[in-house]
């Protein structure tokens, strides 16, 4: 209408929030608020508004939000968003309310109460995908020897039995770490040096939020792997057709049976089949979910022989070795959690600085 001038001249300070729909009389109502409109009678703004107060006179709320408990949070959420304001493309997570800080510091301080415990989970998986990744590249070190036929037949018979050894005793070694992690999920054990070795209780995992495939597939893929080293040590003695199919063949096809069975599991767990592949974990599960299933399939003489069973076997290996790699991507994420707990890869970023008054370590 007529009786309505719009100061044009006149912005909102930056920064300010216009929730306003512009249509309709409430939106000019909130306009007229904000000093975007002016009626006829009113002069209009000659100058924009803006905040004259500098910002070392607004007070400090660090002891406040140290003393709710919420300042690590606090500080790692400011981190992102400075990040994010500086163009990179991930910023923070949710919203800067007490309300959600709160929320984030719960699951933060149920996973790592102390610098120790963030220490153990963050070594663990580290070493557990740097053995994996060992053990894929022997192995692919005896497929080229074979392959390509190098060296005398004696010499074949140390450069592929060893490391065939060494393979499978790295690769029994990031297997079990992945296993020694999922079972000792109680913070206060650890803070206490208190650590389980081969077994847990079920029940204290599944109360933590942790579903049971996942320890039932850590626990197939460690027996897997168990099986595989029976095979493999067999294999340096000379053995009858008749032991060598029971200590030799045999092992390695049930062993690649569990493998299979153990990366279906990891993709039923991380919802590969109804999820888009957006994160490393997704492509992770359907990694060892192959070359487990080419693990088994190679292992099989009915099914794949001679070259073709290498080929199949090679195929494996190489995801293996990708799906150990990402699981390295995902521990500089600080995602420590593998594709057998997911729990640990939701709680985003986290860091250990040190406290400027007691220069001890701190979580934030």
């Amino acid at each position: 209408p007529s009786s309505w001038i719009c100061a044009a001249s006149s912005r909102p300070p930056t920064g300010v929030p216009v929730p306003f729909r512009p249509g309709g009389a409430t939106g000019r109502r909130q306009m007229l608020k904000q000093g975007l409109l002016a009626t006829e009678h009113e002069p209009l703004l000659s100058e924009p508004r803006h905040s004259v107060r500098d910002a070392s006179d607004l007070p400090d709320l660090t002891a406040r939000l140290q003393q709710q408990g919420v300042y690590g949070e606090y500080v790692a959420w400011r981190d992102q968003y400075m990040r994010w304001r500086k163009g990179d493309a991930r910023g923070a997570k949710g919203e800067n309310t007490v309300r959600d800080h709160v929320k984030r510091s719960s699951e933060f301080q149920t996973w790592y109460p102390t610098v120790k415990t963030f220490t153990f989970r963050r070594t663990i998986s580290f070493w557990g995908s740097v053995f994996c990744c060992e053990g894929c590249l022997l192995f692919l070190w005896i497929d080229m020897l074979t392959t390509y036929t190098m060296g005398t037949p004696e010499m074949l018979y140390e450069l592929t039995k060893v490391p065939n050894l060494l393979g499978g005793t790295f690769f029994l070694s990031g297997i079990y770490l992945a296993w020694f992690e999922l079972i000792n999920l109680d913070s206060e054990r650890i803070n206490e040096s208190t650590y389980n070795y081969l077994w847990c209780d079920l029940e204290d995992v599944t109360k933590r939020g942790i579903s049971q495939l996942s320890f039932f597939g850590a626990a197939m893929y460690l027996i897997g792997a168990l099986f595989y080293t029976c095979a493999q040590v067999s294999d340096f003695f000379e053995l009858d057709s008749t032991w060598k199919e029971r200590l030799v063949d045999w092992p390695y096809i049930i062993g690649g049976f569990m493998f299979f069975v153990s990366g279906c599991l990891e993709m039923i767990i991380n919802n590969v089949f109804t999820s888009p592949p957006t994160a490393y974990v997704w492509w992770v599960a359907v990694m060892n979910g192959y070359g487990g299933m080419t693990f088994w399939l190679s292992a099989c003489p009915s099914v794949f022989e001679g070259e073709a069973a290498t080929i199949v076997g090679v195929s494996g290996t190489v995801t293996y070795l990708v799906g150990a790699v990402m699981g390295l991507l995902m521990w500089r994420g600080e995602q420590f959690g593998g594709a057998m707990i997911p729990a640990l890869n939701r709680l985003g970023h986290v860091a250990v600085r040190a406290d400027p008054t007691s220069h001890n370590g701190q979580l934030v």
